[in-house]
């Protein structure tokens, strides 16, 4: 009796959903692609004036009104300005020389995984890559894992930024 009941159950079953129509919505990407290569183009530029201690031309990349939550930060609702980032670059500018990000990967579309739709996915952008300094004073060469998420306006500028690295980790390579 149960397998009869069993086999009557998923025939129904597949009769119900054999009945629905099923819809593929193709969705035309080639507006996202050109937003994300334009947004990753800035980004490079931005790490190109780093790399070259420009620190003028780095910050021409962030807006104004610029929200920055950098690795020291404890929470992610913890944010810094403009002046405050260009203070932070400044200072690894001065302490660091021969910058170079390597084994850089770019992720498009939304930020963080979610099942709710975003409105405009297009907006940011991930960036994952390890960071290679050398130390000024006492030519230590240093490095670490770097993780970004990184959020464009219209104008192309960076609103905002939100970096992350183990900064003790960092700073433990300095006295081994």
């Amino acid at each position: 009796m149960k397998k009869t009941l069993i086999v009557i159950i998923a025939i129904l079953i597949l009769f119900l959903t054999s009945c629905n129509e099923s819809k593929i919505v193709m969705v035309d990407n080639s507006i996202n692609k050109e937003v994300f290569t334009k947004n990753v183009s800035i980004f490079n530029a931005a790490i190109e004036a780093f790399v070259n201690e420009d620190k003028v031309t780095f910050m021409k990349n962030f807006a104004d009104s610029l929200k920055w939550s950098g690795p020291n930060k404890k929470t992610s609702n913890q944010f810094d300005s403009k002046k405050d980032l260009a203070t932070a670059i400044g200072s690894y500018m001065e302490n660091y020389d021969d910058h170079a990000l390597k084994n850089t990967t770019f992720y498009g579309g939304s930020i963080y995984s979610t099942d709710k739709p975003n409105s405009n996915p297009n907006t940011g952008i991930r960036v994952y890559g390890d960071w290679y300094h050398k130390h000024t004073k006492t030519g230590k060469e240093v490095s670490h894992k770097w993780m970004a998420l990184v959020w464009f306006n219209e104008a192309g500028n960076i609103y905002e930024f939100r970096d992350f690295f183990d900064v003790s980790g960092f700073l433990s390579q300095h006295i081994q």
